[in-house]
């Protein structure tokens, strides 16, 4: 499984490509708003896959290009096809009775495509990979299991966005998908998924109310997550989501755009990013990321194999030609540690704490 990864990759790169290609371009349709682009995790279940976009080159009003600069554990986003690629080097486990080293290479891939647009309505297509190979001959601590050797999610779902006469609107998705180490190998490594929101215009027609709702088995939170928020927006430099989920994204000069997200409970992301000219921006921040997994040989059916992790991330984004941007990234990753439980308040078991380390990535995406 682990030698099909790359050409896999590769064919799904085509596949949108060609999605992109033969869809009817001049007729104008309403797309997902951008906000939802921005604070959703529409793409994966968990906070490796990005929830928050820093904003694109040259035009901070331009909708999100799809591929997330969260550096190490980041992966492509809503939207455009993407690729990529992080290397962890070996560190050591810090709690370990005999010493053993942990390394891992993460990849991610995913896309999404208006499949059918008419009147106000549209369908999206959304798929994504996410594959992590470990490297360690770790035990976890209270089973004697080994390590896990690698794990994937993998999903694909539909979203429909409705735009109403009044101004009002709103979407619904739904997910079909696995997060194990063995995925689809039985009913209990499967997951659905549910987003819902309703955008409200506020009086003065400028900003919007929003009301969400979001369900994951693998998510944050093991409970369904309501959101209401205020969407302010006071300049074309300026936007806001106060309340749940909440962000800030500010662009205080011409070329300094300053993005903040945060989305219950461990779900965190600062950015900074400076435009360079001639297509390059570099970039620097702060995130907090968790994932979930169903480990098909677990003995309690509710349990989930968590993760989580801090980092300090920078890097350098290239728009290579008017459809492909290149992102190279490096960043210091801490507080990581793994274990077995039903939420991160519960006390974890088999937990292996990974001793902090640097990471590379690199990612492209394409833009149709």
């Amino acid at each position: 499984m682990r030698s099909s990864i790359v050409p896999f990759c590769l064919a799904f790169l085509v596949t949108g490509y060609s999605l992109g290609q033969e869809f009817p371009r001049e007729v104008e349709q309403p797309l997902q708003p951008e906000w939802l682009q921005d604070q959703w995790p529409l793409e994966s279940n968990d906070s490796f896959a990005p929830e928050i976009a820093v904003p694109p080159l040259n035009n901070l009003n331009r909708p999100s290009p799809g591929l997330s600069d969260r550096g190490g554990m980041g992966g492509p986003g809503m939207g455009d096809p993407g690729y990529r690629a992080v290397w962890y080097p070996s560190t050591s486990i810090s709690n370990s009775q005999a010493p053993s080293d942990f390394g891992l290479v993460r990849q991610n891939i995913s896309a999404a495509y208006p499949i059918w647009r008419r009147d106000g309505d549209t369908v999206l297509l959304s798929a994504s990979v996410r594959n992590t190979l470990f490297f360690t001959d770790a035990i976890l601590p209270d089973t004697s299991q080994p390590f896990p050797e690698q794990l994937w999610n993998i999903n694909t779902g539909l979203m429909h966005i409705h735009k109403f006469d009044n101004g009002w609107s709103s979407g619904i998705r739904g997910t079909f998908g696995s997060a194990s180490d063995k995925p689809f190998i039985n009913i209990n490594v499967m997951n659905v998924s549910f987003f819902g929101f309703l955008q409200a215009p506020a009086k003065n027609e400028r900003d919007a109310w929003v009301f969400s709702l979001f369900y994951s088995p693998v998510g944050n939170v093991e409970f369904p997550l309501p959101g209401i928020a205020y969407l302010w927006k006071p300049s074309d430099n300026f936007h806001a989501s106060i309340g749940l989920p909440f962000s800030v994204k500010w662009k205080p000069l011409d070329d300094l755009t300053l993005s903040f997200s945060y989305i219950p409970v461990t779900n965190i992301n600062a950015r900074a990013s400076y435009q360079l000219g001639n297509g390059l921006e570099i970039y620097g921040g702060f995130e907090w990321l968790n994932e979930a997994y169903f480990l098909a040989d677990r003995v309690v059916l509710l349990d989930r194999f968590l993760g989580f992790e801090m980092q300090l991330v920078s890097g350098l984004r290239w728009e290579l030609a008017t459809n492909a941007v290149l992102d190279i990234n490096a960043g210091y990753a801490f507080n990581r540690y793994y274990g077995t439980g039903q939420s991160q308040f519960s006390d974890l078991q088999d937990q292996v704490n990974i001793s902090p380390g640097a990471f590379l990535g690199a990612g492209l995406q394409l833009k149709f």
